[in-house]
Formats: structure tokens, C-alpha cells, sequence
């Protein structure tokens, strides 16, 4: 008992308050419910929005080196447009970019393959690329080094279609159905940042294409080495001095841009969330108006043996406070629990918390005691600023 008699002593406003909150248990409890979901709302929203964000920027991982060049050429006036590379302009692209790895890539129009039977044909994206083992890893089966006939299947056609290394297929290259090609390998999955979806494509040597000519290249640098920016800086400088001819995009580019984004949307859903709160600022201000109208008599006698107007507001105030940092303290380990189950199913590690997403949970206590505090504040002015003799007669 000493050292509640020693609390009470110092800090009597808040003992009182704490007293008079018991008094009124179940809008006290609703008051507080109202605070722990809009702690949550925001802290939940937070927490897992970065979690999702880290399991959807561990695609671009692999891929920080890579850039993707693609043709921005203008027709002569009455010509037809020219929207593809030559070898010498690979060629350029390989001296411009400080000798990175730079692979032509075919896309034909026809997207299809089926087996040599005749079955139904699969759309799927077909490529020719010279080298894919300078890109991909091989899940199943293996990339030969002297590809000439073979095929290499994405992760996903593999799965959706029961493909494994050693079956046939028919594709068409050429605008025809070639002879049947063997299934070399299956890639390992790639994940949406690949710039060549690999996933659900359906790669096939270059030898295989008559023309000669490439819709796009990709360039490839080992980052301990050079910057990707420099390479793209150095075909960007080669290519486009005159006019634009070539647009160079590089995978950190998108990256940076999915961020953005996401971050936009982030924000969109925490507004949201933090409507909550304003439902539960309407919810502790009733709270507070009924409490200081069921003890108008009480407030009245304190005005009338002298009890100043600011000493009334603060323990209304008090009061207020005491329900938000109740709400918070009960809100934020809520949130926290729910964004340690987000991380554990979309990362892995129910710790993986970032500075940003613990951010949004600190931003949701101290939301959560400001709304409070502010809802109290009309409620205590009113009461305060009652005069004693209206209240007592």
C-alpha cells in the first residue's frame, strides 16, 4: 500500500483519473478498443506492407548487374519502321559498355510449341538467345555449352505442362513448325524482375532464325567489377549522340521504381487505417462528455471550494491521456504479433522486421495517445468552464 500512497501523493491527478475511469468500466473498456484497433490498423498495415515489399524486391536480387537495351529507331518519311538489331550493332554495344556480356535476343511473333504427336498446341513465349548459362542456372538437366539445336524450358511452361529434360518438342521458329527439338534443361525460377520472363518462356538457339536481326539485347556486368549504370551510360553515349535511338533500362531502375510505388500504396492503406482512429476520437470524446455530465455536480462542488479551471482540465485530460497509452501499450504488441506472422509466411523469419515497418508501428502508438489526448480536450474545456452555481442549483 506504501507505494500507492506514495503515487497518490505525487502524481494525485492521475490516480484520480484512474479512479474515476473505474467507475465507468464499459465505456472505458470501448474507449480503449477503439485505440487498440487503430494502434493495430496502422501497425499491421505497416509491418506487413514492408514484408510484403521484401518478399517482392528478393525477385530483383540476381539481377542488380543486368539492363535490357531496346531499339527507338524512326522510319525514313514513307519507310517502314526499323525495330531490330544488327550483329555490328551488338558489336558497338559489347566496345561501348566496357566488354560486358551482351546477348542479342530473338522474339518472333508466333509464340507456340507442341510436341512432334501433333498434340494441342501450348502459347508460351518463345526467344532466341545465344548463351542462357551466362543468365539462368539449369533446375533440371543441362545448359550446353555449344547450343545449336536443343530448347531450354522455363520453370513455369515446365510445371504447368509436365516438361522434363529429354522430351521433345515441336516450335514454331521461322514462321513454321521445325523438326522436333530435345529439352536440354529446365531453369531454375526467376521471379517477375527477370527481364526476359524466363519463366514462361521457351528458349531456342539463334543458329535456329534466318534473319539475323534482334528485337532487343541484354547486357550483363558483375557488379564487384563495373557499374551497370557506367555500361548503359556507355551504350546511351554511343548510340544516342545524334537522336534516341536506343532505350537502356537497367533492372536497379525498376526496382527503385516497384519501391516508389509500393511505398505510395503503403501510405494509401496506413490513411485508411488511420481512420480508425478518428472513429475512436469520436468514441473517447462521448466518453468523456457523458463522464463530465454525470459528474457535473461532482466538477461543481470542486469550482466551488476553489478548485481552479486548469486543475478540472487536467484530469479530464488525464483521464483521456490514461485511456490512449492504455490503448497503445495493448495495440502494439498486437501489431507486432500479426507482423510476425506476416514475416514468417512471406519471408521466413517472423523477426524480420525493418526500420521502416517498426516505424509504422511507433507511428500508430503515438497516434493512437494523440488522438486521445485531443479527443479529452473539448470534453474538459465544456466542463470546466461551467459556472459552480448553474451546475449546483
Amino acid at each position: 500500500m506504501k507505494p500507492l500512497r506514495r503515487l497518490a501523493v505525487q502524481f494525485p491527478t492521475l490516480v484520480l483519473a484512474r479512479r474515476n475511469l473505474s467507475r465507468a468500466t464499459a465505456r472505458t473498456v470501448l474507449a480503449v478498443v477503439a485505440i487498440v484497433i487503430g494502434v493495430v490498423a496502422i501497425g499491421a498495415i505497416g509491418t506487413g506492407g514492408e514484408a510484403f515489399k521484401q518478399d517482392q524486391l528478393e525477385a530483383y536480387e540476381g539481377f542488380g548487374g543486368t539492363a535490357t537495351v531496346d531499339p527507338v529507331f524512326y522510319p525514313e518519311e514513307g519507310g517502314e519502321p526499323d525495330t531490330t538489331f544488327t550483329d555490328a550493332e551488338i558489336g558497338r554495344m559489347r566496345r561501348a559498355s566496357g566488354g560486358a556480356t551482351v546477348l542479342p535476343v530473338v522474339e518472333p511473333a508466333g509464340s507456340f510449341v507442341r510436341s512432334p504427336e501433333g498434340d494441342p498446341l501450348l502459347t508460351v513465349q518463345v526467344r532466341g538467345l545465344g548463351d542462357p548459362g551466362a543468365f539462368y542456372d539449369a533446375r533440371a538437366g543441362t545448359i550446353p555449352a555449344n547450343w545449336r539445336r536443343s530448347i531450354i524450358v522455363g520453370s513455369r511452361v515446365a510445371n504447368d505442362n509436365d516438361i522434363q529434360p529429354g522430351d521433345r518438342m515441336a516450335v514454331l521458329v521461322n514462321g513454321e513448325f521445325e523438326r522436333s527439338f530435345r529439352v536440354a534443361a529446365v531453369l531454375e525460377p526467376q521471379g517477375f524482375a527477370d527481364p526476359l520472363s524466363a519463366d514462361q518462356t521457351v528458349f531456342v538457339p539463334l543458329a535456329q532464325f534466318d534473319d539475323g536481326e534482334y528485337g532487343r539485347a541484354i547486357v550483363r556486368v558483375d557488379p564487384q567489377v563495373r557499374s551497370v549504370d557506367d555500361a548503359a551510360a556507355g551504350i546511351e553515349s554511343e548510340f544516342n549522340d545524334r537522336r534516341r535511338t536506343v532505350d537502356v533500362s537497367t533492372v536497379q531502375d525498376q526496382r527503385q521504381q516497384f519501391e516508389q510505388f509500393f511505398a505510395t500504396v503503403n501510405q494509401f492503406l496506413i490513411g485508411i487505417g488511420a481512420i480508425s482512429l478518428l472513429v475512436a476520437a469520436v468514441t473517447i470524446a462521448n466518453t468523456m462528455l457523458m463522464s463530465a455530465i454525470e459528474r457535473e455536480g461532482e466538477i461543481g462542488v470542486f469550482r466551488a471550494v476553489g478548485y481552479p479551471k486548469r486543475a478540472v482540465i487536467s484530469l479530464l485530460v488525464a483521464e483521456a491521456t490514461i485511456l490512449g497509452i492504455v490503448g497503445a501499450a495493448i495495440g502494439a504488441p498486437v501489431a507486432l504479433g500479426i507482423g510476425a506472422v506476416v514475416n514468417q509466411v512471406l519471408v521466413g523469419d517472423p523477426l524480420a522486421f525493418t526500420d521502416a515497418g517498426l516505424r509504422y508501428v511507433g507511428l500508430g502508438v503515438g497516434f493512437g495517445i494523440v488522438t486521445a489526448l485531443v479527443a479529452g480536450i473539448y470534453p474538459a474545456w465544456k466542463a470546466a468552464n461551467r459556472p459552480p452555481v448553474e451546475v449546483l442549483g
